[in-house]
């Protein structure tokens, strides 16, 4: 019993080595540089360390923004800001990442990805509203202009959490909770 037990904890280890040697790769290819692959692959790994997330969800955030054109030096930035508004749960994280990503690689705010968004608890006209005073039909009529860019979208994030924003500090936060200790 006790030789299956080790024997399949050694399984386990191996396969979760390989996983961080796959995910250390694809981080190098994708950003182009060996040392800025390795560079940021430990700087998520950090953030892991001090935040709700594992080191698997935020890993597997990076790889999604990094495949959608964002560049290795915003990603660290922008999942702390998807952290924030996620609130720490890692499916939100997930669907917040993907309809982020998206947006920027349209270069602005489509329908699908608004509806995602606020779908994952965050509505970015909501933001850009109480930035720029403008009323959520002046903005929803703007977004289906093709007037609301992924930078508006990107400040509307940003905007969120920083001090006095809805978000602000809540992976800090999350991160202090005895669930959040477990989680890293």
């Amino acid at each position: 019993v006790l030789g299956a037990a080790l024997l399949g904890f050694t399984t386990k280890a191996s396969a979760l080595g390989r996983e961080v040697e796959q995910t250390r790769i694809s981080f190098e290819v994708m950003v182009g540089s060996v040392r800025e692959g390795q560079a940021l692959f430990k700087e998520v790994t950090e953030l892991a360390n001090v935040t709700p997330f594992t080191g698997r969800d935020l890993q597997g955030a990076s790889k999604l923004l990094l495949n959608f054109g964002v560049s290795a030096k915003k990603v660290i930035p922008v999942l702390k800001t998807l952290g924030d508004i996620s609130g720490g749960d890692a499916n939100r994280l997930h669907y917040l990442t993907l309809a982020f990503a998206q947006t920027q690689a349209a270069g602005r705010l489509m329908g699908q990805d608004l509806l995602q968004m606020v779908n994952a608890g965050f509505n970015p006209l909501q933001e850009i509203s109480r930035k720029t005073g403008l009323s959520l039909v002046v903005l929803k009529k703007k977004m289906e202009d093709g007037a609301i860019s992924a930078g508006m979208v990107e400040a509307a994030f940003k905007g969120a959490t920083e001090e006095g924003g809805k978000f602000f500090g809540m992976m800090d936060r999350q991160s202090l909770t005895f669930e959040g200790r477990l989680s890293t």
